[in-house]
């Protein structure tokens, strides 16, 4: 049956073949997603449009296929709109290379060049956003430190790459708990803003202690397990992987890498 686990990850569980990807098939996949939004040698502003939504559909057809696409979406909608509502009048108003009016009242006017720029980067970053997204959900953090370790990196890479999608929403629960708690000894945290300031001081406090007394005590726990030891380790979780999926992280990187040799080019003015 799938659905989030329970607490403290943002993994969503499942069986699709997302899921079963190996993670850094899948971290590969968001390194090729960003490469080609923000530098696919592509001319025009609709040819770039036109690639970022082609890969934001193929996000999206996965995240569907994994059953994830719900918490997604109320996860991009939350960040992308305020962006949005911000950077659309900002450009369309303020950008340097404004030309055609499009809109106007009273002296104030939107250009057209401000606001296909403001939603090429809006498209952009969702683009980076989604393929994250696809990484996070269907990824689960034992997993990845797995796959990283199998891989030949450290052990304190590995749990570098692996703690944050732990503890973010470690974070996220425990400020909810003092929130909670402050709540009840009668700390007013609602209504305009300058009382929302001043109660933040009382909230800010004691999660900041409570996540400093909780590094330590996965500190202490990593030096029980040895996690210093140079002995050889072993998993209790399986990752599966294949030869078809290390030539396909090979072929990914290999683009990320032509992508970027191609700007090089562009922009020294060698290929001229």
């Amino acid at each position: 049956m799938k659905g989030s686990s329970p607490g403290t990850t943002l993994y969503v569980e499942g069986r699709s073949f997302v899921h079963a990807l190996n993670p850094l098939t899948k971290l590969a996949w968001v390194l090729l997603a960003g490469a080609l939004a923000y530098g696919a040698p592509v001319s025009g502003t609709e040819a770039r449009w036109l690639v970022c939504a082609a890969l934001l559909a193929l996000d999206g057809c996965l995240l569907l296929s994994a059953g994830a696409a719900y918490r997604a979406w109320g996860i991009v909608w939350r960040i992308m709109l305020p962006l949005a509502l911000f950077m659309l009048p900002i450009h369309g108003l303020l950008y340097p290379g404004n030309r055609s009016v499009v809109w106007a009242w009273h002296g104030i006017a939107v250009h057209r060049e401000g606001l296909f720029f403001a939603l090429t980067v809006l498209l952009q970053v969702a683009v980076l956003l989604s393929a994250s997204l696809l990484f996070v959900l269907c990824t689960h953090p034992a997993d990845m430190v797995t796959a990283v370790t199998r891989a030949g990196g450290a052990p304190k890479l590995a749990y570098l790459v692996g703690s944050p999608l732990l503890m973010l929403p470690a974070m996220r629960a425990r400020a909810a708990t003092v929130q909670a708690a402050q709540r009840a000894r009668g700390l007013d945290s609602e209504g305009g803003i300058f009382k929302r300031a001043k109660g933040l001081f009382p909230l800010v406090k004691p999660f900041l202690l409570g996540a400093i007394m909780d590094i330590e005590q996965r500190a202490a726990a990593l030096e029980v397990r040895g996690f210093n030891s140079r002995s050889p380790r072993t998993a209790w979780r399986e990752v599966s992987d294949s030869t078809a999926q290390r030539w396909a992280r090979r072929a990914m990187l290999a683009a990320c890498l032509g992508v970027a040799v191609y700007w090089i080019v562009v922009k020294s003015g060698l290929g001229a």
